[in-house]
C-alpha cells in the first residue's frame, strides 16, 4: 500500500540515526506500555508526529502537529482495504484523541514556554 503522507521538510531530511533518536512510532517515548500499542500501518504517521512534537515550540505548533497527524492517519485509512477500513478508522480516531487530549506532557517535555525565563532559587 502506497500513501502520500505530509510532514515538515526537516522530517524527510533526517538521517536514520536522527530519526531513531527522535521518533519511536506510536506511543509516548520511553513509556512502559508502548508494547500494548499496535504500530502497523500507522507507524510512519506516528513518527512524523513525534518529529513535529520534538521541533514544536508553541501551543499552535502542537495543534498543527495533531492536525497533521489525524490527516495522515485518515489518508492511511482511506487507502486501506474495505474490510479493514472500519477498524483502522476507529484506531485512527483513538490515536488522535489520545494525543489531542493527553499529549501536552509529551509536547512540552524539556521545553520552556515561549517568553519565560528561569531563575535558580533557594527552596
Amino acid at each position: 500500500m502506497r500513501v502520500t503522507l505530509y510532514a515538515p521538510k526537516g522530517y524527510w531530511e533526517l538521517t536514520q540515526k536522527q530519526k531513531s533518536a527522535i521518533c519511536n512510532g506510536c506511543g509516548a517515548k520511553g513509556s512502559k506500555i508502548n508494547f500494548l500499542i499496535p504500530q502497523g500501518k500507522f507507524r510512519e504517521a506516528c513518527n512524523i508526529h513525534d518529529y513535529m512534537y520534538a521541533v514544536g515550540k508553541t501551543d499552535e505548533d502542537k495543534r498543527v502537529a495533531d492536525r497533521v497527524f489525524i490527516n495522515n492517519l485518515n489518508r492511511i485509512v482511506e487507502a486501506s482495504h474495505p474490510l479493514i477500513k472500519p477498524i483502522r478508522k476507529i484506531a485512527a480516531r483513538a490515536y488522535y484523541k489520545a494525543v489531542a487530549e493527553f499529549g501536552d506532557e509529551a509536547f512540552w517535555k524539556n521545553k520552556v514556554y515561549p517568553g519565560m525565563t528561569g531563575k535558580r532559587v533557594q527552596l
